[in-house]
């Protein structure tokens, strides 16, 4: 179709001509992708959300009542903030996946692969993957010097005082608070683009079946539930990797896929109005190797992945959630758990980014930068590749991360309030019922705050992306200082405290400078671009390290890891472990264990795998179709792992829950094993042994009365002839 002299789609473009109309004879492109029209009814998000809320919620806590009924769980306040201190590496593994799988994990990974092509997905999973894997050493720490604890903050407090308690208290719960709002900003933006459901009531009703799974079954419930959203996490994901590279009409394989990128980055192309729009991509890519999607040579794409390498480490170190999952896992599992837990996590973002977000440049969606910001890009390619179908399964994805990422930080700011603030400074000498009453009162107060904390922030204008670049500012001088709290006994409190004041100022006002001199304006939409944000991430983390080891270095404190290990006590006894798997020796070898592997694979995947791409240049199609296998392979195997093993590790709390719930096996063990107590006892008191054995001759002869009274007398009778004779 001719317009003006110009072919309407352009040359090479065909492949997206519903996006081209002719209007008063120019072709021209549409504006933006969604346009108010949601691909699904309003209904079926509030299906989803309310839905699948109520399921899981019937669900879990299902299923810890099942381990309480038939698995011998006490649940207590220390079983709801600890999770019994016995989790397994297959668990541990599966929680660290979907803790660190946010809403932003599935929207920016694939908005960032919209903006640089395939460095973007990289630089997204390779960036927030090594955190994961060097966290598996502080991990061991935790095992090793505050076996004890419940919260990051408690050691702070024994270590460093009450004043650099409050200080690091602030720093994870504005951590925690955070990470609330970027799940809610990210969930509630894709449900009202896809269904239409307001923003608003999706920010309060999202949280609503968190808050009561939750409150059944604390952290452990976190832990079953995460499980049950990694694995339908997973199933999607291989679903849409393969859609995109082998079986999607529109795309099918890596060669279409390349050609398109090819054609939608090409120099030939005319991208001036209206045939494209200046916030829509078109064209060679700036900063790019000659313009192309194609290549790992990307400035946009190497400063994101320097902020988000920054603000992985703020978010990791910084949030409670991380190392209640130390505190929660069983000693022998804890290194092994993080550095699989990296590793699996690798793939949601790489493999569904490299297949949705370089999808929806294939398909040369009228997306514009907004939408993207909104997290919007793979929900506008899913609905081009699967239609409705798609959406509501990208919408039950959306769902499961927010589900799971939110309960973990209900959990951990319900353990902070309750540990570091409530038994610190209120009642230090709560008991049992008292704490898990307050840790449930938490979990629902901040529930509902989580709700009111979206709205405002939708009211203000602040999109997940912002969000996402500014974290890092604001919570990053903490991060130093707390790395170093378990790793070297001369790091002092008032060089912990003063770094954390002084990155912060310092953070902030380089931020804000950059923002001002490079844009001429300070706003939301200067202050969330690649320079500032990496200016005010690297000022704010490195200055507050910096001074904090200056300060150390002046006056070292030599601290005694014994004081952790004798002051930070439970307030329940717990059976954490055997005596083996606390043996100092061998938690030594775990911590070697996990740096070697853990900078290994850091190396790897940061150093050595970018850097062996850069001599590709822009990809050939062989080289881009190896680089869609990596991503295929690695998402299928994750996903097989995650799945798999838990259940082959919990296999025998299965079996055993199946037969206490079809059988009286369990009864019967139990009786056993209360049968066996009683003769150990009565073993070591042969005075107790032989009482108990004529108890039991006295009732079997009151049960013989009972059974057969004429036998007992006719006896007596002759018992008495007998004497008078």
């Amino acid at each position: 179709m001719a317009g003006g002299g110009s072919v309407c789609p352009p040359a090479g473009l065909g492949f997206a001509g519903e996006y081209y109309t002719v209007v008063n004879g120019v072709c021209s492109r549409a504006s933006n992708f969604f346009g108010g029209r949601p691909a699904l009814e309003q209904a079926v998000g509030y299906a989803v959300v309310l839905g699948f809320g109520a399921f899981f919620t019937i669900f879990t806590s299902f299923l810890v009542w099942l381990e309480k009924r038939y698995g011998g769980s006490q649940h207590t306040s220390e079983w709801f903030n600890t999770a019994g201190r016995s989790v397994k590496t297959g668990l541990i593994a599966c929680v660290i996946v979907s803790q660190w799988t946010w809403a932003a994990t599935i929207l920016q990974s694939a908005y960032v692969a919209w903006l640089y092509g395939v460095s973007g997905p990289f630089w997204y999973a390779s960036g927030a993957t090594i955190q994961v894997l060097l966290f598996g050493a502080i991990a061991i720490e935790v095992k090793r010097k505050a076996p004890n604890a419940h919260t990051v903050c408690e050691i702070v407090r024994v270590r460093w005082g009450a004043a650099a308690h409050v200080v690091f208290l602030v720093f994870c719960l504005t951590c925690n608070v955070i990470v609330t709002a970027m799940l809610l900003l990210g969930g509630s933006a894709v449900v009202n683009a896809l269904t239409g459901m307001d923003v608003y009531a999706a920010s309060f009703l999202i949280p609503l079946g968190i808050v009561v799974y939750t409150l059944a079954g604390g952290l452990k419930a976190t832990f079953l539930a995460s499980y049950v959203h990694s694995l339908i996490l997973h199933v999607i994901l291989v679903l849409f990797v393969f859609l995109v590279y082998t079986s999607s009409p529109r795309l099918g394989s890596p060669q279409v896929v390349y050609d398109r990128l090819m054609a939608a980055a090409s120099k030939a192309r005319d991208c001036a109005a209206p045939l494209s729009h200046p916030d829509q991509a078109c064209g060679p890519v700036d900063g790019n190797f000659k313009g192309s999607y194609l290549t790992m040579l990307s400035s946009g794409g190497l400063v994101f992945g320097v902020v988000n390498i920054v603000t992985g480490f703020c978010t990791i170190f910084t949030d409670n959630g991380y190392w209640m999952s130390a505190i929660a896992a069983r000693p022998s599992a804890t290194h092994k758990g993080y550095l699989l837990g990296g590793l699996l996590w690798f793939a949601l973002p790489f493999s569904l980014a490299t297949s949705l977000g370089l999808g929806a440049l294939a398909l040369d969606l009228p997306l514009t930068t907004e939408e993207g910001a909104k997290g919007l890009v793979p929900a506008a390619a899913i609905t081009v590749l699967m239609g409705k179908s798609g959406s509501i399964l990208l919408l039950t994805m959306l769902f499961m991360t927010v589900t799971s990422s939110g309960s973990a930080e209900l959990v951990a700011v319900s353990s902070l309030c309750t540990y570091d603030i409530y038994r610190t400074y209120i009642n230090p000498n709560a008991t049992g019922k008292q704490i898990l009453r307050v840790s449930r009162a938490v979990v629902f107060v901040f529930g509902c705050l989580m709700g009111v904390l979206a709205v405002v922030l939708n009211l203000v204008g602040v999109s997940l992306g912002w969000m996402y670049m500014a974290m890092g500012v604001i919570i990053g001088p903490a991060v130093i200082p707390l790395a170093l709290l378990l790793l070297w006994r001369k790091a002092n409190a008032v060089g912990a405290m003063l770094g954390a004041g002084v990155g912060s100022v310092f953070g902030v006002a380089v931020w804000l400078t950059v923002a001002k001199v490079q844009y001429g304006r300070v706003d939301l939409d200067s202050t969330s671009r690649n320079a500032p944000a990496l200016a005010g991430n690297l000022a704010s983390v490195l200055m507050g390290g910096a001074v904090h080891v200056a300060c150390s270095l002046v006056s070292p404190q030599d601290f005694d890891w014994e004081t952790t290990r004798r002051e930070i006590t439970t307030v329940e006894s717990v059976a954490v472990a055997g005596d083996e798997e606390l043996d100092e020796e061998r938690l030594v070898r775990a911590k070697r264990w996990i740096v070697k592997w853990g900078v290994a694979f850091t190396v790897v995947i940061a150093v050595v795998w970018p850097a062996l791409s850069l001599p590709a240049g822009r990809f050939s199609l062989g080289y881009f179709t190896f680089w869609a296998a990596v991503a295929i392979a690695w998402g299928t195997v994750a996903s097989a792992v995650i799945i798999v093993l838990p259940l082959v590790e919990s296999w025998g709390t299965i079996c055993r829950v199946c037969a206490g719930m079809f059988t009286n096996d369990a009864v019967y063990e139990r009786l056993d094993e209360v049968n066996l107590r009683l003769k150990a006892i009565m073993g070591a008191m042969p005075e107790a042994e032989k009482r108990y054995e004529q108890m039991q001759l006295d009732r079997q002869g009151a049960v013989e009365m009972m059974t057969h009274p004429a036998t007992v007398a006719n006896v007596a009778e002759e018992d008495g002839d007998t004497s008078q004779s």
